[in-house]
């Protein structure tokens, strides 16, 4: 592969596509994870042992975001942008380079074997890829870990002294992100460091494969069919739909097939979701556009950071417990949609305005919302929390 600026921006922002999407599909799975005994399907222990399962899957979609934000910081240091958008769920398994779907699916054996593919170490592939392509053509990768590795490649075939442009480009760290591993990327030695800790924490090293994203689900894996084998009538996920929608649009349809929900109170709850996930993204967005000297970053990352644990989590731990009205059982999901969102415009004190009135708007639909008979517990939490995330974007302006 010939080495150039243009092409390492493609591979990084392919990387920040798939990692968005395998965080999306990792919390999914963890969502319709059951968290309650009331919930049927299983016993005390066997309550503990799921509760163990999603906490971990939680822990590797987390750390997916992470690395999101440090291809972010790489891609600022060499010359591009943060780039946060990706096609709708499902994506088919020739859309990257590495033959597998992407997909909306509750969690079990399929959605667990899948989880390991993306994860899979280098040296375990059964089978090589050639990587030698021509300059526009796309990537070939087996895995996540391959994708850096051509990015890797790339970095240190171009000079050091024409790749990375010196300033606060690249350069957010833990203090204003709140991601506590993230590098500032300054030069080819963090550049390399960074990629060197998105591939660890995803594989494992040889020496090691410890609590890597890797090991993780193959343990999940394993005991899921241990239990299995031992009580076959247990039942740890919700019926949540495979690749769910609130609505049905003109793009859902591109790479697969999307399922509706029907259910009126549902649907509106995950258009609510949907609009809450694109106001967290286009504040980290504008976060690391703008960089560490931006007045408003360290809010933005903080706000966002917040939103995805008090807020985004309950939501889709709600929708995975209401009924898709589609008379079959199956309950409805969040889709993770993304439309024709606008980033925050570029000069502060606008970017702020636009988010508080967003949220504000937000916190209005949560509210009416959590007011229905029909609401989940878990959307009384997350209306308190955006609630909150409102008011503390308008009294900052």
């Amino acid at each position: 592969m010939r080495a150039s600026r243009s092409r390492l921006l493609s591979l990084l922002t392919e990387a920040c596509e798939l990692e968005h999407g395998l965080a999306c599909s990792y919390l999914f799975a963890a969502f319709s994870i059951k968290q309650g005994l009331d919930e049927g399907g299983l016993s005390w222990k066997q309550l503990q042992a799921v509760r163990l399962w999603a906490s971990e899957i939680y822990m590797v979609a987390a750390e997916e975001m992470l690395h999101l934000a440090q291809a972010w910081n790489i891609l600022a240091a060499v010359g591009g942008s943060p780039y946060y958008l990706r096609p709708n769920f499902p994506q088919s398994r020739s859309y990257y380079g590495f033959d597998l779907p992407l997909a909306l699916e509750c969690f079990g054996p399929s959605a667990l074997r899948r989880f390991v593919s993306y994860e899979t170490p280098a040296d375990q592939l059964i089978l090589p890829v050639d990587t030698r392509t021509d300059d526009d053509a796309p990537a070939a990768y087996r895995s996540v870990g391959q994708l850096y590795a051509l990015i890797r490649e790339q970095i240190l075939s171009l000079p050091e002294d024409q790749l990375f442009f010196q300033g606060a480009q690249g350069e957010m760290g833990p203090d204003i992100t709140h991601f506590p591993n993230i590098i500032p990327i300054k030069d080819r030695a963090s550049a390399l460091a960074a990629i060197d800790m998105i591939t660890e924490q995803g594989e494992g090293t040889d020496y090691d494969r410890g609590d890597s994203h890797f090991a993780v689900f193959q343990r999940t894996l394993a005991s899921l069919a241990r239990e299995k084998e031992r009580d076959p009538a247990f039942e740890p996920a919700r019926p949540v739909l495979e690749n769910p929608v609130p609505r049905i649009r003109g793009d859902w349809n591109a790479h697969g097939k999307v399922n509706l929900i029907r259910d009126p109170f549902a649907s509106q709850l995950g258009d609510l979701f949907d609009d809450v996930y694109s106001l967290m993204l286009r504040l980290l967005q504008h976060a690391f556009a703008s960089g560490p000297a931006s007045k408003v970053a360290e809010l933005f990352c903080d706000t966002a950071i917040n939103a995805m644990t008090t807020v985004i989590k309950p939501l889709g731990e709600a929708l995975a417990k209401l009924p898709s009205g589609r008379g079959d059982g199956s309950h409805a999901g969040a889709a993770f949609g993304l439309t024709r969102h606008v980033t925050l415009p570029a000069p502060e004190s606008i970017a702020l305005a636009v988010a508080a009135e967003c949220a504000h708007e937000l916190a209005e639909t949560a509210a009416e919302l959590a007011a229905s008979e029909h609401a989940p517990s878990q959307l009384g939490v997350a209306e308190a929390n955006l609630k909150q995330i409102a008011d503390a974007l308008a009294s900052a302006r």
